[in-house]
C-alpha cells in the first residue's frame, strides 16, 4: 500500500470533494484500476481508466468508498491509485 496515498485518505472528511485518478494502462501503467459498486446488486466491476471528481464517503484501511455522478456507491482499493486530490472545502 501506498503510505502517501494513505496519509492523504485518513485527512479526508466524509462529504469532502476529491479527485481521483486511478492506475490506467492508457497512460502507462501496467493495470487499470477497478471498482466495485456497493449498495447494488450488479457485483461487476468498474473500470476506472479516467481522472473523475468524487465525494469522499469512507476509508477502512485499504479501500475507499466514494460518490460520483455516475455511482452513488463505488468502493476502490487505494493500491489501485496513482494520486488523490483534495479540493478546498470552499469550492
Amino acid at each position: 500500500m501506498d503510505d502517501r496515498l494513505e496519509r492523504i485518505v485518513r485527512k479526508l472528511t466524509p462529504g469532502q470533494r476529491i479527485a481521483v485518478h486511478p492506475l490506467s494502462t492508457r497512460y502507462g501503467d501496467i493495470l487499470t484500476a477497478y471498482g466495485e459498486r456497493c449498495e447494488t446488486f450488479d457485483l461487476s466491476p468498474v473500470s476506472l481508466e479516467e481522472p473523475f471528481q468524487a465525494e469522499f464517503l469512507n476509508f477502512d484501511g485499504s479501500t475507499i468508498t466514494v460518490r460520483t455522478e455516475k455511482y452513488p456507491c463505488l468502493r476502490i482499493n487505494i493500491s489501485d491509485l496513482e494520486n488523490i486530490v483534495m479540493f478546498d472545502s470552499a469550492e
